[in-house]
């Protein structure tokens, strides 16, 4: 054997895995062709056919719904002999978390809140057979108790359609015989996604136990609202809801139901009769995947332009091929594990567009480089993969982390959003593997040809620029080298340039609004609440309903598409669903319609009418003051009134001095009786004109603690304790965002230990890390500027942005070590780093930041999240790339100077600095400085002991 094949094999014997891996789809492109062919087109298949669409995941949630009927026509009776033992009865059960009940004259309602993990359609079966076995109720009383569904309607209809008579003078009772005679027909027809047909009846029937008579009752109604030949119209109408099969793709559904329906109406039995399809997930689940395929459309030119100016226009092809591959493959599994291409997948799927080009850019960056380097490109692929993939490992391995937190969040907004993170982290690894797989095949035929090798053979005009920047940024270390003050002196002006920016983040911060689930900028629907007067009848109700929408109706003119009650308006409440025109065809938004119908609204006689805007996340529920009321209710009532009172009329003030907009403050119907938790209550609803609902919650409750203390609580004659709040789907967000609160620290520590592990210091990890405090500066004053609420959207950004963020420090911080095993000077390797960098880093935050500019102008749904990854990433990577290079001198230095006793020292104060700190937002960048200095006093004391 000769010395130069012995040399050849000794090199392939050293090789790393990854480095054969890359290697082996170099050298066996049929195989890698033909692996590639199957998994794109597998994914293609499952993206355009084999996954399911849904309007929503199919999800378990931990509630059930109870209705029933005593006709004694009085609602104190109905809450003490229905609602009183059936709460109390229930709330003892095992897996149960908390009951509300609420009674009218001849009906109640109940929801039964389970514990995490319990079978909500298991355990309510079980509650029916005992009440029922027990006779907890009268006996003359019914009891129907069905688990929560997600849908249109209560009892979780997945498509709504409104039935309705052409002669408005038809009474309910005709409509409603015809309308089940059409259900019939639809479920008759046996469509193949459909479970079940029925309406919802208005009516319900049951024996009156004062007279012994079978009675009936209208219980609810619906108006069925809709703009045709070029006016608004509105019609009497009878629900018919669609139940489909679990797993359903709603848009086949919507197909053909709405070719049943069109049938239904040829039928000349149903003459003089219309069926409208007046709610379903179908459309808006098309018009995410529209924006879905627009995003990356647009995201994919963005690369090619970014690729092409920094690296080269051939690279650029590898990127936007290799962008594709990784969707393609995450669909792909996203059918394998059973999930459907839904709201929450969907946004998965658009968040993790900006973190799938990172790796992909970094291994054609540097695959790029080594060609203009070498002559051999099998030499070109080895020394590339083992330059890049422990960064890329650690990197990703670091954003994919970064998500983890959201996997353990609780409640049904835990068990809606799981697939975000699953989803997220799946394409994250996905574009690992495509990097280290793909990327060297696709480069065979596009970057490194035998013509395409040798410094002589690359022609790449904007190298020259990038290299001159890169000179540029580290001229002032390259001067300093060989003079520590010199040294000292330009580490000191980054030190001051890095915490400036920081803390302005932190004073900016004091201005940003927190909420939840805000207001979007704009949407396709409106809604108005409607709380009746105490004893409206179901006729006057009805009425109100038909006026207010025909308010709506006036307001929005041409832009009126329809409207429903989706069949459940009662006495107490009605809350109206409105379609309008699609915000990319109309010049008013939804928060400009909101306003002005709240201000029509504003001295509406009839009902007290709120108007807002369907946004995504749980529905908002208003925030209520609720007074105990079984001992005394003229106190509760009282106490109520004085609260509402007291509320109307005190300024309430943010943290930034900017007063509380309250739009409506008033105490509930005292006619029907609440319960919660087997007590009686009298409750005082607040509804904000603001959108910063989280703050406003908090800041109102505290107020009332302050002015009614329990002292003055109990000279109402009641119980010192008789006050509790209820902010509904709040509470359990704010609870759900506590328990992010325990896991980011957590996160953080993780993510360290990583790092650690990779990296094998204990100082190098706290120096990646500088890369989040350096992103704050941009994301608030982005969320500042734009006048957008740090919220679960924009947090989702932020947990994206870590990843990003980190990634560059990573890269930079694993090249200057690699230059220092190489022989070079601190100085040298940091200059080294940033000079062969910074391509990468530009390009990947480049193609993140241009790509997500149209979604941030042109979807309001998405403008959060796209300006805290557009404005923290501008933030993060001018600093990374200005002033990181002399943190990491300033490391390197103590690395040389403590031992790793202190070191581990240090690490543990900084760490219970930052527990102690966390609270307090930008201070927690202190904790590694404070835990310095008390290190410093530490030895300074020792060092006076031995001396004495």
């Amino acid at each position: 054997m000769s010395k130069a094949n012995r040399s050849k094999v000794t090199i392939k014997k050293a090789l790393t895995r990854l480095q054969k891996l890359s290697l082996w789809s170099y050298n066996n492109p049929r195989k890698t062709a033909l692996l590639w062919l199957v998994v794109v087109l597998f994914g293609a298949a499952c993206y355009t056919t084999l996954l399911k669409r849904e309007g929503f995941p199919s999800i378990a949630t931990p509630l059930s719904i109870g209705t029933g009927s005593y006709f004694v026509d009085d609602a104190a009776k109905v809450d003490s002999e229905v609602s009183k033992p059936l709460s109390q009865f229930v709330g003892k059960q095992e897996g149960v978390k908390s009951v509300q009940t609420q009674s009218f004259d001849n009906f109640y309602t109940a929801v039964i809140n389970y514990e995490d993990g319990v079978d909500s359609k298991a355990t309510g079966e079980q509650i029916s057979q005992k009440v029922k076995q027990q006779q907890v109720l009268p006996a003359n009383s019914t009891l129907n108790l069905a688990p929560f569904e997600f849908g249109f309607t209560t009892r979780g209809d997945n498509l709504v359609i409104s039935y309705i008579s052409n002669n408005p003078e038809a009474s309910t009772e005709e409509l409603t015989k015809k309308a089940t005679e059409a259900a019939k027909f639809l479920k008759d027809q046996n469509l193949d996604l459909v479970r079940d047909v029925s309406i919802i009846n208005p009516f319900e029937t049951a024996t009156n136990p004062l007279t012994g008579q079978t009675e009936t009752s209208q219980r609810t109604f619906d108006i069925f609202g809709e703009r045709k030949n070029e006016s608004n119209k509105f019609h009497k109408s009878v629900i018919i809801g669609v139940k489909a099969e679990k797993g359903s793709d709603n848009i086949k559904l919507d197909d053909d139901v709405r070719a049943a329906v069109t049938k239904l109406n040829t039928q000349p039995q149903f003459e003089g009769y219309t069926a409208v399809i007046s709610g379903s997930f179908a459309p808006q689940i098309k018009q995410q995947i529209n924006e879905l395929q627009k995003a990356l459309l647009e995201g994919l030119i963005a690369i090619l332009i970014i690729c092409s100016l920094v690296i080269a226009i051939r690279a650029s092809v590898i990127t936007v091929v290799s962008m594709i591959t990784v969707l393609a493959i995450v669909n792909g599994i996203l059918y394998l594990v059973g999930y459907s291409l839904n709201t929450i997948t969907l946004f998965g799927l658009i968040l993790s567009l900006s973190l799938i080009v990172d790796d992909t850019i970094i291994m054609i960056e540097a695959i790029d480089n080594q060609r203009r380097r070498r002559k051999d490109p099998e030499e070109a692929v080895s020394e590339a993969t083992n330059r890049v993939s422990k960064a890329m490992i650690s990197a990703t391995t670091t954003s994919a982390l970064c998500f983890a937190p959201l996997i353990f969040v609780g409640g049904i907004l835990g068990s809606f959003i799981r697939a975000i993170p699953i989803t997220i982290m799946t394409a994250l690894f996905i574009s690992l593997v495509v990097a280290l797989v793909f990327i060297p095949f696709f480069s065979r035929y596009l970057l490194l040809r035998k013509k395409d090798m040798g410094a002589e053979n690359v022609k790449e005009p904007s190298a020259k620029i990038e290299a001159a920047i890169a000179s540029f940024v580290t001229r002032p270390m390259m001067w300093a080298k060989g003079s520590t003050n010199r040294l000292f002196s330009v580490g000191l002006i980054a030190l001051v340039i890095g915490f400036g920016f920081i803390f302005a983040g932190g004073y900016i911060f004091q201005k940003v609004t927190f909420n939840i689930f805000p207001n979007g900028k704009d949407g396709n629907q409106l809604t108005t609440t409607i709380t009746y007067k105490p004893g409206t009848s179901i006729e006057e109700a009805q009425s109100i309903a038909g006026d207010v929408g025909k308010i709506v109706s006036q307001t929005t003119g041409s832009n009126f598409v329809q409207s429903t009650y989706n069949g459940e308006a009662d006495l107490k409440s009605a809350l109206q669903s409105i379609d309008i025109v699609d915000y990319t065809k109309r010049d008013e938004t939804t928060p400009q319609y909101v306003k002005q119908l709240n201000a029509k609204f504003q001295d509406y006689q009839a009902a007290s009418v709120k108007a807002g805007q369907a946004d995504a996340g749980p529905p908002a529920a208003d925030f209520s003051v609720q007074i105990e009321s079984d001992a005394n209710r003229q106190g509760a009532t009282k106490l109520a009134e004085d609260i509402a009172g007291y509320v109307k009329t005190t300024e309430l003030n943010r943290p930034d001095g900017t007063k509380v907009k309250i739009d409506s403050v008033s105490v509930a119907n005292t006619s029907i009786y609440t319960r919660e938790a087997g007590k009686q209550f009298v409750a005082v609803t607040i509804k904000y004109s603001d959108s910063d609902t989280t703050t406003l919650v908090n800041l109102t409750r505290e107020a009332v603690k302050d002015k009614f203390p329990q002292d003055k609580v109990a000279g109402y004659g009641l119980s010192k304790d008789a006050i509790s709040f209820n902010a509904g789907q709040e509470d359990e967000n704010q609870d759900s965002f506590k328990t992010l609160g325990i896991a980011f620290p957590v996160l953080l520590l993780v993510i360290y230990i990583v790092l650690a592990y990779q990296f094998r210091s204990l100082l190098q990890p706290a120096l990646i890390f500088m890369a989040i405090p350096f992103s704050f500066f941009g994301v608030t004053l982005g969320l500042w500027l734009t006048d957008n609420a740090f919220s679960f959207f924009a947090m989702l950004g932020f947990f994206a942005l870590i990843g990003l963020s980190l990634k560059n420090t990573i890269l930079l911080t694993d090249y200057a070590n690699q230059a220092r095993k190489a022989g070079m000077g601190p100085v040298d390797a940091a200059h080294e780093a940033l000079a062969e960098r910074f391509r990468p880093l530009i390009a990947t935050s480049l193609t993140a930041v241009f790509s997500l500019i149209p979604l941030a102008i042109l979807s309001p749904f998405w403008q959060g999240l796209s300006v805290v990854l557009i404005f923290g990433l501008v933030s993060s990577t001018f600093l990374v790339i200005t002033v990181f290079p002399y943190y990491y001198l300033g490391s390197e230095y103590l690395r040389q100077r403590v031992n790793r006793r202190t070191g581990v020292s240090w690490l543990v104060l900084t760490i219970a600095f930052a527990m102690l700190l966390y609270r307090a937002g930008p201070a927690l960048i202190l904790a590694p400085v404070l835990a310095f200095a008390v290190i410093k006093l530490a030895k300074r004391l020792v060092g006076k002991s031995k001396s004495a």
